[in-house]
């Protein structure tokens, strides 16, 4: 009696039944399309500060990110070389610049590495183009229409578009790569770095850590890893407040549709649950009948979502290239969490609802 009963309620008004489910479904594409964007630009950033040469990164005291005002002196550099178990050290330098191509003005973060000629290594030559050329990360490309042998200008002077490959796309900018002279040229070097990069010998990481930090007066030190944590973080934690405001509207939509849908359909079968009352149905048997009706649009809901999410995003990423999500399994396995609250609390009205419910129902004319 109880899966019917329950069935019959949920297909009583089927344009109702399919709203709710759809309204669960959609919020569930709200859930998962911002938490995967936000999981997007963490990785993205992490992934580019994990492919830069170097175990240690040094910044300026208190810098957190990729894109801080970061400024170390020369000297730095050079005292970083003479740490016993350094074999290489690279100078990266780095600034948001606005460039003029096809008569537009497009934007992009331009890095530059200088490597340290006394300890230079084989492996860096993806990180430095040729003099008066410029690599551009493919989603800035796309988005800009710009392709290998355009010509990017700035203050009077041309950058020749040489490759165009994944360098970093970070949601709100992109990454290119220009030769140190360029950037020098173009930008003007002072006597300062932003970041100094600091490879190791195998095994000899910790024992140069612990030098730089205590030889290296107003820095900070992070093995890569640690730096990539530190400004993936960083770099998206405005992100989190709208995150978590829209995760809290998603939730507070889809318990609305689902409580009102089933409350609905409580009300419309309240004598069928009072002639289970008098045939001797326990209130227990009652409310399951309840909570799978909302068990039943959820699961639907939830498993819709999930696929239109990743429809959604890979629809949205070809429309808008720099639209970029990462779909985490723990991230799908919180939605389904919360898709179980969201469950038990849609069920709450109708349940009191149902312990309402008289008998004497049944024989009212």
């Amino acid at each position: 009696m109880q899966v019917p009963v329950g069935r019959r309620s949920l297909l009583s008004d089927r344009a109702k039944f399919v709203v709710a489910v759809g309204g669960v479904a959609l919020a569930i594409v709200l859930m998962l399309v911002v938490i995967s964007l936000y999981e997007g630009v963490r990785r993205e950033t992490s992934a580019f500060i994990q492919s830069m040469p170097g175990d240690i990164w040094i910044t300026q005291e208190g810098t957190v990110d990729l894109f801080a005002d970061s400024h170390l002196p020369e000297s730095a550099a050079r005292d970083a070389a003479e740490v016993e178990g350094a074999i290489g050290v690279d100078r990266l330098y780095g600034r948001q610049m606005s460039f003029t191509v096809q008569g537009k003005h497009v934007r992009s973060y331009v890095l530059a590495i200088s490597p340290d000629e006394t300890l230079s290594r084989p492996g860096l030559e993806e990180f430095l183009p040729e003099s008066g050329t410029i690599i551009l990360d493919t989603t800035f490309a796309q988005q800009m229409g710009i392709a290998v042998g355009d010509t990017l200008s700035f203050a009077g002077e041309e950058l020749r578009v040489s490759e165009v490959r994944h360098v970093g796309n970070l949601l709100v900018t992109q990454l290119s790569w220009v030769s140190a002279e360029d950037f020098a040229r173009l930008f003007g070097l002072p006597d300062t770095v932003n970041f100094i990069l600091v490879s190791t010998e195998d095994g000899a990481t910790d024992d140069v850590l612990a030098t730089l930090r205590e030889e290296s007066a107003g820095t900070s030190v992070y093995t890569t890893d640690a730096f990539a944590d530190l400004a993936s973080e960083e770099g998206t934690s405005s992100f989190l407040p709208i995150i978590r405001v829209l995760v809290a509207i998603a939730f507070m939509v889809g318990i609305s549709i689902l409580s009102l849908v089933v409350y609905s359909a409580t009300i419309e079968r309240a004598r069928d649950y009072a002639i289970m009352k008098v045939l001797g149905a326990s209130p227990m048997r009652l409310y399951r009948i309840v909570l799978g009706q909302s068990a039943i649009i959820a699961t639907l809901g939830v498993g819709i979502g999930i696929g239109l999410t990743f429809l959604f995003n890979r629809v949205a990423g070809d429309l808008v290239p720099q639209f970029i999500t990462y779909v985490r399994l723990q991230d799908v396995l919180f939605v389904l969490a919360f898709a179980a609250i969201m469950t038990l609390l849609s069920s709450l009205m109708p349940v009191l609802r149902i312990a309402r419910v008289e008998p004497a129902t049944v024989f009212r004319a």
